[in-house]
């Protein structure tokens, strides 16, 4: 049960501050530019677009929201809370991941999915991996511009190699999966055939991902600083 009032608590955090408004202003203006194009160049835009936004915008949510709640000091109720570090990361996690999923198969929609089920595991993995990614970085800093700077290397790393992958590049070798956007690249496509091995790479990727987030946030619980926004 408190597992559920955490991801509910996190849910209308982000309903307070227009998250959910700010995805529904992203499906419309995405739906407009995807209205202007058609056949595999619309598949591969709807694809790129959704791995980059409603998938990956965890990172930058994450951290907004963990910039808020410093400043607002809710850390430091939560640290002296029944709470563990795992609830209040997976609360996180689980509550972008929802949204995600949901703003995500409406765009899928309007490209090609050879199978929707495998399209779901990518939107929700992809979330997760970002949401982990701004844990991490959101925990050890205090202030938006400090985010910005530290989470370039991530935005690099994360979608450059995508961007080429998904537009030829290599997307027949099955070692590009060891990179978790591959991984989540492949599903999203609903390929069958790499599924599994995507889906291995991308557990493997969250679990360690997880551990680091976990580590990030007990540290952050035992500051329990402010942040400068």
């Amino acid at each position: 049960m408190r597992k559920l009032n955490v991801i509910k608590g996190d849910m209308m955090f982000q309903w307070k501050y227009g998250f959910y408004g700010l995805y529904f202003l992203l499906i419309i203006i995405y739906l407009v530019i995807f209205s202007f194009f058609s056949g595999d160049v619309k598949n591969t835009i709807v694809s790129i677009c959704v791995y980059s936004d409603p998938a990956a915008m965890g990172m930058f949510f994450m951290g907004a929201l963990l910039l808020l709640e410093k400043s607002q000091r809710i850390t430091s109720s939560i640290a002296i809370s029944p709470v563990t570090p795992e609830e209040y990361i997976l609360g996180k996690v689980l509550s972008i991941g929802i949204i995600s999923v949901f703003v995500g198969i409406i765009l899928m929609t309007q490209g090609g999915c050879a199978n929707y089920l495998l399209c779901v595991i990518g939107l929700f993995t992809g979330s997760a991996f970002f949401s982990l990614c701004g844990i991490i970085v959101g925990a050890k800093i205090e202030s938006l511009n400090q985010y910005i700077l530290w989470t370039i290397p991530f935005e690099i790393v994360g979608f450059v190699p995508v961007i080429l992958y998904r537009n030829g590049f290599l997307w027949d070798n099955r070692l590009m999966i060891l990179h978790p956007g591959c991984s989540v690249m492949q599903l999203l496509e609903g390929n069958q055939e790499m599924a599994l091995l995507s889906i291995i790479s991308v557990i493997v990727w969250l679990i360690f991902l997880f551990w680091i987030a976990d580590l990030s946030v007990r540290k952050m619980f035992r500051i329990s600083g402010g942040a400068k926004l």
